[in-house]
């Protein structure tokens, strides 16, 4: 099984998206990613639409099936960004498809539903949730489409020496519901574990650079990601944010706080200075456990896709994803064609 992050591609050649990871997708039984996007051609907009923010035209959406993509992350906010016709009418596209998605739905049950996948005898499940969208029209009802979300409330602390520094910011708290929502998610993941061998939450979280976001984790990431491991989950992979972000080993378990960009084609061609680091996550399945989780290293140009390299050709970046995990004692071991995670009880 291979993961990437943020995939939105809107090209003239959709299939130059994949290229530069075709190989690294070649063979595998389960790719995933974040649909970054909503699949819907301009007739399924409202008259009044005419939101620059992502969408991609159903004939390029061909392109992701051909690479090899067949579980897709829909609790994000571009799926519902232009309406409720065409996120319904996403959902139609990769029901034909046979591209299995969780997070979105026509009502809430459906969103709420983990996606499950069977290859070779083994099940994965995933468990999808996103706190970045618009909280009023992105999530699904009991009768309305829409996406799975979690709420978080953000509150500012000023700091002891504010009337001695004016101008100095604030220290910045989030805390995510520790009610109905968190009761759901708890729920969701304990049906997925009774269902699935292994079980993985996906999570829409965190803050981009577009809204002032420096790669830093918030609190309710941390708090929900152990959480989610708390509740049954064998991993948490998160996305939103367009860095990568740390991985975490708790209780011998992953959390991927960010898997980054994979492909981003807003603005096209408009961003060719952006450079980001990368990566591919594999997860080696076997008799129903994961038992290896490794990356392979990536720097992501102007709009992607990453170039992937074998870590030997690129060991700064190797070094860096490290480093942005050292807070959590997380252990490497870097070999000929990945860097694997060390999994085991560090927390």
């Amino acid at each position: 099984m291979v993961l990437v992050g943020d995939t939105f591609v809107g090209r003239p050649d959709p299939d130059s998206a994949f290229a530069t990871a075709r190989h690294l997708l070649k063979d595998v039984d389960i790719a995933f990613c974040n649909l970054e996007t909503v699949v819907a051609d301009a007739k399924y907009l409202a008259p009044h639409d005419h939101d620059h923010h992502p969408r991609t035209d159903e004939w390029m959406f061909d392109s992701y099936v051909r690479a090899g993509f067949n579980v897709m992350n829909l609790a994000n906010n571009p799926s519902t960004w232009h309406g409720l016709d065409a996120f319904l009418r996403c959902l139609d596209v990769l029901d034909k498809a046979g591209i299995v998605y969780g997070g979105g739905g026509r009502n809430l049950a459906e969103a709420r539903k983990p996606a499950i996948i069977e290859r070779n005898g083994t099940k994965v499940a995933f468990v999808c949730r996103a706190s970045v969208c618009d909280p009023l029209t992105a999530p699904a009802t009991e009768d309305r489409g829409g996406i799975a979300y979690y709420s978080v409330q953000t509150f500012y602390e000023p700091r002891l020496r504010v009337h001695h520094v004016p101008g100095s910011p604030p220290i910045i708290h989030t805390v995510p519901d520790r009610g109905a929502d968190r009761a759901a998610l708890e729920e969701d993941i304990r049906k997925a574990r009774k269902e699935a061998d292994v079980v993985i939450v996906s999570w829409h979280w965190g803050v981009s650079p577009a809204t002032g976001g420096t790669g830093e984790l918030t609190e309710y990431q941390t708090e929900m990601g152990h959480f989610a491991i708390d509740a049954g989950a064998d991993m948490v992979a998160g996305h939103h944010s367009h860095v990568l972000q740390a991985i975490e080993v708790y209780k011998g378990k992953p959390i991927l706080y960010s898997l980054g960009n994979f492909v981003h084609d807003l603005h096209y061609q408009k961003r060719p200075d952006l450079v980001l680091l990368a990566m591919l996550v594999r997860c080696h399945v076997h008799d129903g456990k994961l038992q290896r989780l490794s990356f392979v290293p990536g720097l992501y140009k102007g709009n992607g896709p990453p170039d992937f390299f074998q870590p030997s050709q690129a060991p700064q970046i190797v070094k860096d994803i490290q480093k942005i995990s050292a807070r959590f004692g997380t252990q490497f071991e870097v070999s000929k064609d990945d860097v694997a995670v060390t999994l085991g009880e560090t927390s």
